[in-house]
């Protein structure tokens, strides 16, 4: 819960410094978002059926609707370039304590190619969770007859799987900081987070758990009120807040835990006279 606490306190005080960041590839996720089917899934397990296709399973968890696909392309590109400016704004306001939009691009074509690289291979990785999940999840639809063992089988094994994706991002979560900010290679950057968050290892997962199984609880809880009343532009406006909140949240966290596991100074946190 520490650094929990730490991320929140980080977005707080420099939210007007941070939100830009954010806001554009939150708004191109949201539309890539497929509402219509996160909304008959939710309809579906509120039912207690959970009578639903292997395509309907894979949409809810891909980050790729298959229907809004180019939505989803322009949030990884867009994402990739606003991710890469922010990280570069709080590296030097974490290690020298200023922040200024003038600096933000001489890194940048530094922590591009990395933040590149990460990017894509955590969305493969992504994608193959989302892939075997809907898969695992279909099996269930496929071989529990009786509706209501099946949709408690099928939220409890979606959640465990969620579960594994937290602790498998929990794990690799340092590589990118240790990358950007030590110069090491991408395998010597991992073995060096790797050594880094030993004995914090408990804290990341959980720093990457609540957040993730919160918001994505109240996401389907937006999707499935609106459901019972035409309220789109509403619903679109959560989930983009949302979204908002996840970017800032993941980003500031790693370069959160970097300083902290590394026992660096952040001189952000010294009081200015």
């Amino acid at each position: 819960m520490r650094y929990l606490g730490m991320t929140f306190k980080y977005i707080f005080k420099n939210f007007i410094f941070i939100f830009f960041f954010a806001l554009i590839p939150s708004f191109f996720f949201a539309m890539s978002t497929d509402i219509h089917n996160i909304g008959a899934v939710a309809d579906n397990i509120v039912t207690g059926e959970f009578d639903l296709s292997f395509v309907q399973l894979f949409n809810f968890f891909s980050l790729f609707s298959l229907k809004r696909w180019p939505f989803a392309l322009a949030a990884f590109v867009l994402t990739l370039l606003f991710m890469a400016m922010l990280l570069s704004m709080m590296e030097k306001h974490m290690r020298v304590g200023s922040r200024s939009f003038r600096d933000l691009f001489k890194r940048i074509d530094y922590n591009l190619g990395s933040t590149f690289f990460i990017l894509l291979l955590a969305l493969i990785a992504y994608e193959f969770w989302a892939l075997v999940t809907a898969g695992l999840c279909s099996l269930v639809v496929l071989i529990v007859t009786n509706g209501l063992a099946r949709c408690i089988l099928g939220i409890a094994l979606a959640c465990g799987m969620m579960v594994l994706l937290c602790y498998l991002v929990s794990l690799f979560l340092l590589w990118l900081p240790c990358r950007q900010i030590t110069g090491y290679s991408f395998m010597d950057s991992l073995s060096y987070s790797s050594q880094i968050s030993t004995g914090k290892r408990g804290n990341i997962f959980l720093a990457v758990l609540i957040p993730y199984l919160s918001c994505s609880l109240l996401q389907g809880i937006v999707v499935t009120v609106s459901a019972f009343a035409d309220m789109r532009p509403v619903v679109f406006l959560c989930i983009e807040i949302i979204y908002i909140f996840v970017f800032l949240y993941y980003n500031v966290l790693m370069y959160v835990l970097f300083f902290d596991a590394n026992g660096e100074e952040r001189l952000d946190l010294k009081k200015k006279y």
